[in-house]
């Protein structure tokens, strides 16, 4: 008989006063931020449970949260169609903080948003970027600057673009949404690398693994699906959720998936088995977002926590068994 991978730790009990869809690790720290319609981003030392900040800018619900690999800077999306970003790093307080730069994105331009950092080899494509995606089958690129738009990536679809992943060496940018269809740009050239077309049904979730080279995404179909992008070529199919897959990331190590559905499980897969090797019943309603903790470009986590969010307002930690 194998040997638990995780166990169920904290549990935060009404985290907002409404459904949690996001979820995001602040790199190198045991610091959470979720987000949802409530309208207000949390940020959690998930060490004890405790709310040390929140960053509030409007009235519209938060479709998407994201934190830069230094872990100083926080990126969301709202209702509002507005992209903001804000400084968690160097505030001593995070509770009346404003944004540093806001960015009207036009109607349904910034539903998902991330940040893209790349090393900038002289070409005219600048380091520093946000991408957002559309309702168009677009994404666009933004100056993390000056907030104005660099450059657009058109999967040449007109469907609703509600899910947006960079790969952490900043190359690549998978979209995926109404539809079921996986676009992969190159980040640099603005041009289409790949296409995935092995769902049957809307994607929910797509996610890089550390080192750039496989694509995780999850779907109403029910798959997990795993893709090599270099290769532009399929891996492996997971089943085992009894309803639509919201969210699937990766393991930093490469070693497993993290996933979660509306049938209310958190699994966790085994890429060696290339099977569900845990389930977890703590959550009452749909789970929308899962994430591993990450490490820093300073701080290395070499037993990262999972995090997991949902409809029931709850938030839930697990802590890593094994070496």
């Amino acid at each position: 008989m194998s040997s638990a991978l995780y166990a169920a730790g904290a549990a935060i009990d009404q985290a907002h006063e409404d459904d949690i869809w996001n979820s995001c690790w602040v790199p190198g720290k045991h610091r959470l931020l979720t987000a949802g319609s409530d309208e207000v981003t949390k940020i959690w030392d998930a060490q004890n449970g405790e709310c040390v900040g929140q960053l509030k800018d409007g009235d519209y619900a938060i479709t998407s949260v994201d934190v830069n690999r230094q872990g100083t800077r926080a990126l969301t999306s709202s209702m509002d169609n507005t992209l903001r970003v804000w400084d968690i790093g160097t505030r001593k307080s995070l509770n009346d903080a404003k944004p540093l730069l806001s960015i009207n994105a036009g109607p349904i331009n910034a539903w998902k948003s991330r940040f893209v950092s790349r090393k900038g080899d002289g070409d005219d494509v600048p380091a520093d970027l946000i991408a957002s995606s559309t309702d168009s089958g677009t994404v666009k690129l933004w100056s993390l600057e000056d907030g104005s738009m660099i450059r657009e990536l058109n999967t040449s679809r007109p469907n609703f673009m509600y899910a947006l992943a960079v790969s952490p060496d900043g190359t690549k940018i998978a979209c995926a949404g109404v539809g079921s269809h996986v676009y992969v740009f190159d980040t640099e050239a603005g041009m289409l690398l790949c296409t995935f077309s092995g769902h049957s049904d809307n994607v929910r979730s797509v996610s890089f693994s550390a080192d750039s080279s496989l694509l995780v995404t999850a779907s109403d179909d029910k798959q997990i699906q795993l893709h090599d992008v270099r290769h532009g070529s399929p891996v492996t199919t997971l089943l085992g959720h009894h309803g639509w897959v919201l969210t699937a990331e990766m393991h930093p190590s490469g070693a497993y998936i993290a996933s979660g559905s509306v049938d209310t499980k958190v699994k966790i897969w085994d890429m060696a088995q290339r099977a569900c090797v845990e389930t977890h019943s703590q959550h009452s309603q749909a789970v929308w977002s899962v994430a591993w903790q990450r490490s820093s470009d300073d701080v290395p986590i070499t037993r990262p926590m999972l995090a997991s969010v949902g409809e029931d307002c709850s938030v839930h930690l697990y802590d890593p068994l094994l070496a």
